[in-house]
């Protein structure tokens, strides 16, 4: 049995004293927080993570005995505030830890919770016996890629994760293989993860010479192949995170080259973690639909210069501009889909797009205008999934040749199979080959999606007010509600309507009904946030009047439910 050979190899005297050390530590009672692992891993104040960040190390543990190959653990908090942190972990080939396998760290998690001092170990080995099923563990080594952002709490949980590991596991430590690639973005972990895999290295990368090699290179000679019009200048707001350190990397082997196409880097202070995503960056952007400090309305104004922002880890991008009304044109997730989507058809030939399944994954935060260009304008499939990028991911592997998928937040990539290649291998299209090898397809990624979007635009000598006026966005807003228990709040329908509380969705329904919805575009769900203690409420309507009457009522009928 499982349990029996990690019994032989595993200090348990040291994992049972670092387990009673925290849960002597956290009060055992009704009232204590329950943890919960979901697409985002576990993510809160950074105080509160030590019980997370135990389960996170020995689910990585068993992970890595199961795969018998590198799993990633990438400390980060992405959007959230700076006195936020989390953890995820990242699977072989990039992807992120399997559905299944959550409720079991979850479990581990809430063990100190749930009194389990004295049974913990048998516990822990129950969840082996029932992961480790047929797994020849005598031939699996314990090899683990730590990464981290630039909060100034990750650096003692990339310490104790490393203290960890070498004082939990084997008692033959040769057979320990703990790289610690230190301040990275998330998308550059789960990028070195799959290369660590693909190329069976067991020693540390030069991980900008293969990052940048990989993706950055081929941007830079793209670059030379186009002719630099649509515009002239490119500003990236870096919101003071890990993407700074990262693009200031890149900025001189950019300059060398001297493309006529201009970058500049605001909001770089990665130093300071107490400015992190603070008035800046992808959420803040998308959030507010307003300029994030460091950027004028007078400088937007100017028709040869395109704006973005990334977020904190540098996972989702966000970019916009002003019309010369000085109206605050947001380009989103929704339009950098939308845009991609309209890339492949005007540059592929149409007999190829006849021969492969092209099309579109977005969730329930979509624009509904932006659904219904997709459908009605460029004629691709679209399809809903839950909220989290890891569904987006599945849903569009599973459905399509060549899938799109895009949070409206940003976050999001392309991923095409092999019927696609091997297709595409068959036309003589150099610059559409170079092209997708901008596109990171292991996960989202805002410095990759920046060069793709970049490129698109000069490709197609598209202006940033050209792209925005595609098709007009419906009025809505985001707003959030701080609830005693998220839990309590139960999704279905691709996380559109609420099956708990009961009688909430249905007080929701005719809120959203007798709220002058003649033409039918209101629209209002409530989902609780995967990152934070709250609910996220978001409606969208004809006019900003409705919007606003619908959102005060459905706060207020949450309240009513939750005796808030």
């Amino acid at each position: 049995m499982a349990s029996e050979y990690i019994n032989s190899i595993l200090n348990k005297d040291f994992l049972q004293q670092t387990f009673n050390e925290l849960a002597a530590n956290r009060p055992r009672n009704s009232n204590a927080p329950q943890f919960s692992y979901g697409t985002s891993g576990f993510r809160m104040e950074s105080s509160k993570l030590d019980i997370p960040l135990f389960a996170t190390s020995l689910i990585t543990v068993l992970r890595s005995f199961y795969c018998s190959e590198f799993i990633g653990i990438m400390i980060t908090a992405s959007h959230n505030p700076p006195q936020d942190n989390g953890f995820k972990t990242i699977e072989p080939h990039g992807e992120m830890l399997p559905h299944d396998w959550e409720p079991h760290v979850t479990a581990i998690a809430n063990a100190v919770y749930e009194g389990e001092y004295l049974n913990f170990e048998k516990l822990f080995l129950l969840i082996a016996d029932d992961l480790l099923k047929g797994v020849a563990l005598e031939k699996s080594d314990l090899k683990i890629i730590l990464g981290r952002d630039t909060r100034d709490s990750s650096i003692k949980f990339s310490t104790f994760l490393n203290n960890f590991f070498n004082k939990l596991t084997f008692l033959n430590k040769k057979r320990v293989n703990i790289i610690d690639y230190s301040i990275v973005t998330t998308p550059q972990l789960h990028f070195i993860v799959r290369k660590h895999t693909l190329n069976a290295e067991n020693t540390k990368m030069d991980l900008p010479k293969e990052y940048f090699d990989a993706f950055f290179k081929p941007f830079i000679t793209l670059l030379a192949q186009v002719n630099i019009q649509s515009f002239k200048k490119l500003v990236i707001d870096c919101a003071n995170g890990v993407g700074a350190l990262q693009l200031e990397q890149l900025l001189p082997l950019y300059e060398e080259n001297s493309p006529s196409l201009k970058l500049e880097l605001i909001n770089t202070n990665y130093q300071d973690c107490s400015r992190l995503n603070v008035e800046c960056g992808a959420d803040f952007v998308k959030t507010n639909q307003h300029l994030p400090s460091g950027i004028s309305h007078e400088s937007t104004i100017k028709s040869d210069v395109l704006f973005c922002s990334l977020d904190g880890d540098a996972d989702r991008i966000i970019f916009y501009c002003l019309s010369k009304d000085k109206e605050f044109c947001l380009l989103d997730g929704d339009r950098m889909a939308t845009l991609i989507g309209e890339f492949f058809i005007e540059k592929l030939p149409k007999e190829l797009l006849s021969l492969i399944k092209l099309g579109i994954v977005q969730t329930a935060y979509a624009n509904g205008n932006s659904t219904s260009f997709i459908t009605n304008d460029l004629n691709l499939d679209v399809k809903c999934a839950k909220t989290g990028v890891k569904n987006l991911h599945h849903d569009a592997v599973e459905n399509f040749d060549v899938g799109i998928y895009f949070e409206a937040n940003g976050h999001g990539t392309v991923v095409f199979n092999d019927k696609f290649i091997n297709a595409l291998s068959s036309y003589n299209l150099k610059q559409f080959e170079l092209f997708i090898s901008l596109v990171n397809q292991a996960v989202g990624d805002a410095i990759t999606d920046l060069f793709i979007v970049v490129a698109i635009l000069l490709l197609l000598q598209l202006d940033p007010k050209d792209w925005f006026k595609k098709y007009d966005d419906l009025p809505n807003k985001l707003i959030k509600c701080v609830v005693p228990n998220r839990a309590a709040f139960e999704t279905y329908d691709f996380e559109r309507k609420l099956s708990k509380p009961v009688g909430l969705q249905e007080k929701i329904n005719y809120i959203v009904a007798e709220t002058d919805n003649s033409d039918g575009k209101n629209r209002c769900f409530v989902r609780a946030s995967g990152t934070e203690d709250v609910v996220r409420i978001y409606c969208e309507a004809s006019t900003d009047t409705r919007v606003q009457t619908i959102l005060a009522k459905v706060l207020d009928a949450i309240r009513k439910a939750t005796d808030i």
